[in-house]
């Protein structure tokens, strides 16, 4: 049985590196690339990778507080581990393997199934929420993001109220559904306990790593057109919201790998009244390119602070009765 759950990691392992080569390969195809061949051009690309990768640990950090909240203690070099990990898996079309591979590998940790559904679930609405909050937020700064944030204010209007939504039902299951168990079906009556949400502590820590991680990326982002695009004019506070909101629009649009495309197209979009369009694209396909080597670099981050032996069950890891 080991065998056959090794040679299946394998296979799925060549499967996301064959498509992660196919997706490098249809997103740099058709563009001269001489122009990051530059010195300054190399440093920006590998800071704004560096600023990028560090989204990774602040969503284990994230996370580890969300389990901690249910009960479930592991380590952060275990989530650091298995995020790192399987984050790579987006480049399969669909945005869901990332998640598929994260449960498997969290499951056959030990990780309680429970608690591991209800964090994954908080981590995607709290994540789409504070792309949302800083892209807005941001924009509103910037005369120009401001702009950009009316023309779009319908889509992201849309967005929050359905996160908004989410959230608020899961704070009324957690209310309605244990009486509701005990009077109607009193056998399942355990199944849904006070534990079913985290604290509120652990979830506004949680919104609030999410936030810096869209503040590292918009810095990534800043520093990289600093060193692109150094005669260019720089409203950086449009830069942090252009980031953030194409990154929840393309997060959001399914069956695009990583994003491709749908967050190039918004970002020259919304960098149009600031950048002419060749100075746009060249910021844009670098972006790409540094996010790419920052989602290899975070790859071998978790390879190596992933613990080798797997944890089945124990008593640290059971959520709070």
């Amino acid at each position: 049985m080991k065998r056959r759950h090794r040679t299946l990691g394998f296979v799925a392992a060549l499967v996301v590196t064959a498509l992660f080569v196919w997706y490098v390969v249809r997103s740099l195809r058709g563009h001269d690339l001489s122009v990051y061949a530059t010195p300054r051009a190399a440093l920006g690309i590998a800071l704004c990778a560096l600023l990028w990768s560090c989204g990774a640990p602040l969503l284990a950090l994230a996370w580890h507080g969300l389990l901690a909240g249910l009960g479930v203690s592991r380590p952060r070099r275990e989530l650091f581990g298995i995020i790192g990990i399987t984050q790579f898996a987006k480049y399969v079309p669909g945005n869901v393997a990332q998640y598929i591979g994260r449960a498997g590998m969290s499951l056959a940790r030990g990780i309680p199934p429970r608690p591991l559904a209800v964090t994954m679930i908080l981590e995607t609405l709290l994540v789409i929420a504070a792309a949302v909050v800083m892209g807005v937020c941001t924009g509103a700064l910037s005369e120009v993001g401001l702009a950009v944030v009316h023309l779009h204010d319908a889509q992201l209007a849309l967005i929050a109220a359905l996160v908004a939504l989410a959230i608020a039902g899961l704070f009324l299951l957690r209310r309605v559904a244990p009486p509701l168990l005990r009077r109607f079906a009193p056998k399942y009556a355990s199944v849904l306990d006070g534990t079913l949400l985290p604290p509120q502590p652990s979830l506004v820590q949680a919104f609030a790593l999410y936030c810096g991680m869209y503040v590292c990326m918009g810095i990534g982002l800043i520093l990289l057109a600093r060193c692109l695009l150094p005669e260019a004019p720089h409203d950086y506070w449009l830069l942090v919201a252009v980031f953030a909101l194409a990154w929840v629009v393309g997060f959001v649009t399914p069956g695009a790998p990583g994003g491709l495309g749908v967050r190039e197209g918004l970002m020259l979009l919304m960098l149009a009244p600031v950048l002419t369009a060749a100075s746009a694209s060249v910021l844009v396909i670098a972006l790409r390119i540094a996010t790419t080597l920052g989602d290899v670099l975070i790859l071998l981050m978790g390879m190596v602070a992933l613990p080798r032996n797997r944890v089945v069950s124990s008593p640290s890891s059971r959520s709070a009765p």
